[in-house]
């Protein structure tokens, strides 16, 4: 059951606020979703249709040759997701997730949040599918830009799934984010 099971949303929200995972984990709380995550979720299918036809990846080191898959679900004992998009080289037997982000490119090139995805799906394309993923790719949508993301050191993917793991098991209510702004943004924010 995937209930049971470490997710890519898991994560992300732990990086956001740690406090997201007890709410949604702990005692399941249902969450809403904000006025971006649903306009993300109506450009799902434009993302697919757009790399379709190419137009998401094309710059210096597109390949024409990339097998593109869509949707693709993943799932080991402890963990599961769903890949949007996977380029795969079989040739060089590596793929490449690429995730697409209805935002302007951030100042600092791309957030955390959005790196731990990208190191979730290479650590389950790796279990699952048995290809090398050495990087992904971030499509921001709004800037038009493409960020190559490097994917080898999985140090802090490791470290915040075992912080996750760590509250949902001893249901522990950690400390919310030091950053104030999150919590505007945050369908919790009445219980802080």
């Amino acid at each position: 059951m995937i209930r049971d099971k470490i997710t890519a949303a898991d994560l992300m929200n732990y990086a956001y606020c740690p406090r997201i995972v007890y709410f949604t984990r702990v005692i399941n709380l249902p969450q809403t979703k904000s006025a971006k995550q649903k306009k993300g979720l109506e450009k799902d299918f434009s993302f697919k249709k757009d790399t379709n036809r190419n137009k998401v990846i094309k710059g210096k080191s597109y390949d024409s040759n990339l097998i593109k898959k869509y949707s693709i679900s993943l799932e080991t004992e402890e963990y599961a997701t769903k890949v949007d998009c996977l380029l795969i080289n079989e040739k060089l037997k590596e793929a490449y997730p690429l995730q697409l982000k209805y935002a302007k490119k951030p100042l600092c090139g791309f957030y955390k949040t959005q790196k731990l995805q990208l190191l979730f799906e290479a650590m389950l394309i790796e279990k699952v599918l048995k290809y090398s993923v050495p990087h992904g790719y971030i499509k921001y949508d709004l800037s038009g830009d493409l960020v190559k993301i490097d994917l080898n050191d999985r140090q802090e993917l490791f470290e915040v799934i075992e912080k996750v793991k760590e509250i949902i098991k001893k249901e522990i209510f950690p400390p919310a984010t030091k950053y104030k702004k999150r919590l505007v943004d945050n369908c919790y924010r009445r219980f802080y």
